[in-house]
């Protein structure tokens, strides 16, 4: 009788014989121990996957081997799509079975479960993008123009001869930052055309005060490029880098008739610090190989929050679209300088601490304590290699 009960199906090209098929609808899914369960959004979260069984008939001497290569092709590919004779084609992953083998007449009975094959979810990571502190000072250089063009429509001639003076200085201590770099002739040459076109460009500011805001921040950029594309200086207390942001800080002055004056200031020391620009090509501080004083890095980054900080609190004594835009640029840039800031810390602070009564070489320290002979000099700097004593700063190896 078997014969005229079973219809014929596929399996991923596998032929099948299908006796029955059972389909079980996915009921859906209710969380009632979570609060605001009576929230629809919350309550109802999705539906099962439909199963279908099938009932499948393989006859014949070669019954229980095509049985057990149709198991092996379902294991080994579960995912796949069956060609139904009544429900049509159904993208479906298998489940489970149960056989029944009847050696009397050859005949192999397989019990298939499968669920409906659904679409996987697409994971997608919200990375953010990574401004450096360069661009992002230059956000904060483009919202404070605003603010200055309005500043300078409401100065009187007093005001506007004051604030030249400002800018003139400003200038003057480009120039002198320029005059100790040591790069090529040529970029020195176009760097005098540079803050030559700036101090010409002084005169204009109660007419055009943003194409001369446009043409400092021009100024600034090529200045800063030049610091930073001078070869590293071998002591840190003559490096032209940390002296260009202490000059460039050092012109801030609160008397200033416009805000946008000590944001140029701070700005510009951002853009000088070869600091921040290192930090930032880094994940980590590499406190071994790292080209200058931790202590001193962090000192010249809270230099920079202290200043930004600041500013930020002048421009939010008046609460205007402008100066909300100004604010926001202000916040990210001190959001990066912080960063790079917790950066260093984190990466040069000691891990633990161990007290040494007598003298004893970093090399041997080194070698107690399962630990790099450089790490150890490095976490100790105010400690000779050859005789360290008292309490050591110590860090496990990376």
């Amino acid at each position: 009788m078997w014969e005229r009960e079973y219809e014929k199906g596929r399996w991923n090209g596998l032929e099948l014989n299908i006796l029955t098929t059972s389909i079980d609808g996915g009921q859906r899914l209710h969380v009632s121990e979570i609060p605001y369960t009576d929230l629809p959004s919350i309550k109802v979260m999705g539906s099962a996957a439909n199963s279908i069984d099938l009932e499948v008939l393989l006859v014949g001497k070669a019954s229980l081997v095509e049985a057990n290569n149709l198991l092996a092709s379902l294991n080994a590919a579960p995912k796949g799509e069956l060609e139904h004779p009544w429900l049509g084609e159904l993208p479906l992953v298998f489940e489970t079975f149960s056989q029944k083998i009847s050696t009397k007449r050859g005949v192999v009975e397989l019990s298939l479960k499968f669920l409906r094959d659904g679409k996987a979810p697409q994971l997608s990571s919200s990375a953010s993008i990574t401004v450096s502190s360069k661009e992002q000072a230059s956000e904060v250089e483009k919202s404070s123009t605003k603010t200055f063009v309005q500043d300078v429509e409401e100065m009187d001639a007093a005001q506007v001869s004051s604030l030249q003076e400002h800018f003139t200085y400003a200038i003057n201590q480009l120039v002198g930052i320029s005059t100790k770099l040591n790069v090529p002739s040529q970029t020195l040459s176009a760097l005098n055309q540079e803050l030559n076109s700036a101090l010409v460009a002084i005169s204009s500011i109660a007419n055009a005060p943003e194409q001369f805001a446009e043409q400092l921040s021009k100024t600034v950029d090529r200045v800063a490029d030049a610091v930073r594309s001078e070869p590293d200086s071998e002591n840190e207390a003559i490096d032209n880098s940390r002296a260009a942001q202490s000059s460039m800080l050092a012109a801030i002055d609160p008397n200033t008739p416009s805000a946008h004056y000590n944001v140029q200031m701070v700005t510009a020391a951002v853009k000088m610090s070869k600091t921040v620009a290192t930090l930032e090509q880094e994940n980590e501080f590499d406190i071994v190989n790292a080209k200058g004083q931790p202590s001193i890095m962090m000192s010249d980054l809270k230099q920079l929050t202290v200043a930004i900080s600041q500013r930020i609190n002048e421009i939010t004594m008046n609460s205007t679209l402008e100066s909300l835009e100004l604010f926001y640029a202000l916040t990210g840039l001190k959001e990066g300088i912080e960063t790079q800031y917790n950066k260093v810390k984190t990466g040069s602070e000691a891990q633990r601490f161990i007290e040494r009564g007598r003298y004893i070489p970093a090399l041997f320290l080194a070698h107690q304590t399962y630990t790099d002979t450089a790490l150890i000099s490095a976490l100790n700097p105010q400690k000779h290699p050859l005789f360290m004593n008292g309490t050591l700063s110590m860090r496990a190896m990376k």
